[in-house]
Order: C-alpha cells, then sequence, then structure tokens
C-alpha cells in the first residue's frame, strides 16, 4: 500500500513538473533561453571566458525545463578557470543573466499562478554569476 502511495505522489509531481514547465515556456521562459544560448555563443568571442561556455549552454537548456531540477555544484571539472575570467564574465554577463532572471521574477510574482515560476527565476539568477561551478539536475526523490 505505501510503494502504491509513493508511485502515486511521484506520477502526480510529473504531471504538475510537466504543467509548469510548459506554462514557464509560455510566459518567458524560452527568452530567457534564448539569452544563455547568445550569451554562450558570446563567451566564446570573448576567449577568456571561455570556460563558462559549457555552463552557458546548459542552462540554455536547463532553463527551457526548470522545474523537477535543482541547482547543484558541479565536481570534477579540473582547473578551475581563473579570477580574470570570473570578473569578465560576471560584468560582460552574469549581471545581466541574473538581472533578467530577477526582473522577470519579480514580475511573475504579482500573479497568483506566477509565483512558482518567479522562485524558478530568482534560482536560476543564482547559477548566472557562476555557471561554471553550478547548474541544475534531476531532483533525487
Amino acid at each position: 500500500m505505501i510503494n502504491s502511495f509513493k508511485y502515486f505522489v511521484y506520477l502526480s509531481h510529473k504531471k504538475m513538473n510537466l504543467i509548469l514547465n510548459i506554462l514557464w515556456l509560455a510566459l518567458g521562459g524560452l527568452p530567457l533561453a534564448i539569452e544563455w544560448l547568445i550569451c554562450g555563443v558570446l563567451s566564446i568571442v570573448f576567449i577568456i571566458t571561455i570556460p563558462f561556455t559549457r555552463g552557458c549552454f546548459e542552462m540554455a537548456s536547463a532553463c527551457l525545463t526548470p522545474f523537477g531540477k535543482e541547482v547543484v555544484e558541479q565536481t570534477g571539472l579540473g582547473q578551475p578557470p581563473r579570477p580574470i575570467a570570473g570578473f569578465f564574465w560576471i560584468i560582460f554577463f552574469g549581471i545581466w543573466l541574473a538581472i533578467s532572471h530577477i526582473i522577470v521574477g519579480i514580475a511573475m510574482c504579482l500573479t497568483v499562478i506566477g509565483i512558482p515560476l518567479g522562485l524558478q527565476n530568482f534560482k536560476l539568477a543564482q547559477v548566472a554569476f557562476n555557471p561554471y561551478k553550478y547548474t541544475l539536475r534531476e531532483k533525487q526523490n
């Protein structure tokens, strides 16, 4: 009986995540994912920020469906980027990505339906400052 209840709760979470991800895309998630994609391409142009490129592309795909995922610290990345690269990342891309997520998050929190969407934006703003170190992974139940 307990196992069937856990399975029902698991399916309910999956359905709710699907509904919220569809709402996310319809109400602003797609432009934010495109913004991450553009930052990834531009970080290749600025050679010093290349270590952050992979994180940008991961975040662009994760930004399409953020529900059911959590922010985790990546391990086994090898040598971290130099501090000057982090400085340029924050100045050129990180602060602007974080500001856009915060503004969209505040706008979404103005409605009752948008509150969970706004909270996801605040979660993604945290990753904007260091996409090399943090990423989104599926939640473990």
